[in-house]
């Protein structure tokens, strides 16, 4: 079992947000064939069918666009991802 601290649990906070923000998010498919870089990326209704997300955003109410990004596994991720996570394992 690993322990990890604050600052790496900010860390990682921060580069999944990253990885996942923008107009042109890095977790997007690239490429022919198309493949992303992101592990969940097969199961993210994101990429399965849901509208652009920066385009959705500017036509949605807050609480609109909040519950559509829920059902994003890095949004589930990034909830568990607070200051006293201590241990990354069972």
């Amino acid at each position: 079992m690993s322990r990890v601290s604050d600052a790496e649990v900010l860390l990682l906070w921060r580069a999944l947000r990253a990885f996942r923000s923008g107009r042109k998010p890095a977790c997007a498919a690239r490429g022919h064939p198309a493949s992303s870089r992101c592990p969940v990326y097969e199961s993210c209704p994101r990429w399965q069918g849901q509208p652009d997300d920066w385009a959705a955003s500017l036509e949605e109410t807050a609480d609109e666009t909040e519950r559509r990004r829920m059902t994003w596994p890095c949004t589930r991720i990034l909830d568990l991802l607070t200051p006293d996570l201590t241990r990354i394992g069972p």
